[in-house]
């Protein structure tokens, strides 16, 4: 009788759960430059300093935090020049994905979609940017998916996480402008019509135009104190 192999359960890590908790709090609006103590940090999340260590180093390695000679660890500062450089990477790689595709995605693929965009409607009805970009990201990616290039949807993946702390700033401070299913409905029509270069296109329009949001907020703001 043949024995069945399992596969073995990840288990989080005190370190994943450190990462976890410091990089949502940096990218739902910790202020930059905040200071992040070790010994504070440990006792809020009940572990030891070590942990914290690691998970520092790890969102340093994001450019999420920086560390500043003789003052410690900090949340890194918001930057024009940074989101410009996520946002023009992205529109090349999800450009791609987005035009490899369109073409591929099934009948069962739209029709997931199609139930993200009622779920986006109703995020958008409510306000509720957390659903929002939850189901925009599994909109897309059944797009993505369908390119079947593994290797470039992780690096979609790596850049969406890059964006995320500037892409709730241009939701957050963009209003009704922003929170419109206008995007997604051209996304999926362009999807539905297996047309790779219009979806590109529609997709390429939608971060320029978050890239401005951003670049509008922080020049309205004045930019992060270095």
């Amino acid at each position: 009788m043949a024995t069945m192999m399992s596969t073995p359960l990840r288990i989080r890590s005190t370190e994943d759960h450190v990462y976890e908790a410091l990089r949502d709090q940096i990218v739902r609006g910790l202020p930059p430059l905040s200071q992040l103590r070790l010994t504070e940090i440990a006792a809020e999340l009940e572990v030891s300093t070590m942990p914290v260590r690691v998970a520092l180093r790890r969102l340093e390695a994001e450019n999420l935090v920086v560390t500043l000679p003789r003052r410690g660890s900090h949340v890194a500062p918001l930057r024009v020049d940074d989101i410009e450089e996520i946002q023009t990477m992205r529109v090349r790689v999800e450009g791609l994905a987005a035009n490899l595709g369109a073409p591929k995605v099934d009948d069962a693929g739209l029709s997931q979609m199609r139930k993200h965009l009622t779920a986006l409607r109703h995020a958008i009805a409510k306000n509720d940017i957390d659903a929002y970009l939850i189901h925009g990201r599994e909109f897309e990616d059944i797009c993505y998916e369908a390119a079947g290039w593994p290797r470039l949807l992780r690096l979609v993946q790596e850049m969406r996480r890059a964006a995320e702390r500037y892409l709730r700033i241009a939701v957050a401070g963009g209003g009704d402008a922003v929170l419109t299913p206008q995007f997604w409905e051209r996304f999926y029509e362009a999807v539905a019509e297996h047309d790779g270069p219009k979806t590109e296109a529609v997709l390429s329009e939608a971060l320029m135009w978050t890239l401005e949001r951003v670049r509008v907020h922080l020049e309205e703001n004045g930019p992060s104190p270095t």
